[in-house]
């Protein structure tokens, strides 16, 4: 049985048999989503918070259901709010192994295993919480089997491990890249734009499938066998 997720600005029908019970939203300290398009993607989802996604949560009018950080980066006033609605909250060491957004996600994985997971506020920050994140979700789609997604108004990232995705653009994106996150992916293919690909192996130390656009429509599908591949759109 499939499943699909739907953005505001895309729609993404997965072909594997997966039995989701719930959605939960990561909201964490990167670039701020435009509000109206957070508060959309919010409804209907229970909402984790890693230190400074919780002042994006509250400017946008979203409580959380949960909140992980340090403190190194939330206004002091919000952690105020928080504790005062009662909203529970793991309170982690400066000095860690692991990013709050790390462990967010290991929190999230524990407390709800069948979920499709949606992280934003990863993007427009620091190259290195990027480069983090992108590979934790990698990480978390590989060990739980799960659909995991980074996003927001401006960019987005599916990760994909053995399977087909149709992909339907409500927004015409400006660029559609598709990136190696192990070391191959095989048997790759991507439909209905300029430079389609037919069951190719792509190298992450030859990523060349960048900078794509639609051709004919705004639905295209991609494939991948061995390996796990991001499909990433900048609208």
């Amino acid at each position: 049985m499939s499943y699909t997720v739907s953005l505001a600005q895309i729609s993404a029908c997965f072909s594997k048999n997966y039995q989701f019970k719930r959605e939960v939203l990561l909201i964490t300290g990167g670039r701020q989503p435009d509000i109206k398009w957070l508060q959309q993607l919010a409804k209907d989802k229970i909402i984790y918070c890693a230190d400074h996604g919780l002042d994006i949560c509250r400017k946008a009018g979203i409580m959380p259901d949960y909140v992980v950080g340090d403190g190194d980066s939330a206004q002091i006033e919000n952690w105020q709010w928080a504790q005062k609605n009662n909203i529970p909250m793991e309170i982690l060491p400066q000095d860690k192994d692991y990013t709050d957004t790390q462990l967010a996600l290991q929190k999230i994985i524990k407390d709800y295993p069948a979920a499709v997971i949606y992280v934003t506020g990863i993007w427009g920050g620091r190259f290195d919480h990027l480069y983090s994140s992108i590979l934790s979700l990698a990480a978390e789609k590989a060990a739980n089997n799960i659909i995991c997604c980074g996003l927001d108004d401006k960019e987005s990232i599916f990760i994909l491990e053995n399977e087909i995705v149709v992909l339907e653009c409500k927004k015409t994106p400006k660029s559609i890249s598709l990136l190696p996150l192990t070391d191959n992916c095989s048997n790759v293919s991507i439909d209905n734009v300029k430079w389609p690909l037919t069951d190719v192996m792509l190298r992450q130390n030859k990523p060349y499938a960048v900078s794509n656009v639609l051709k004919d429509n705004n639905t295209f599908t991609v494939s991948c066998g061995k390996g796990i591949l991001g499909v990433y759109f900048y609208w």
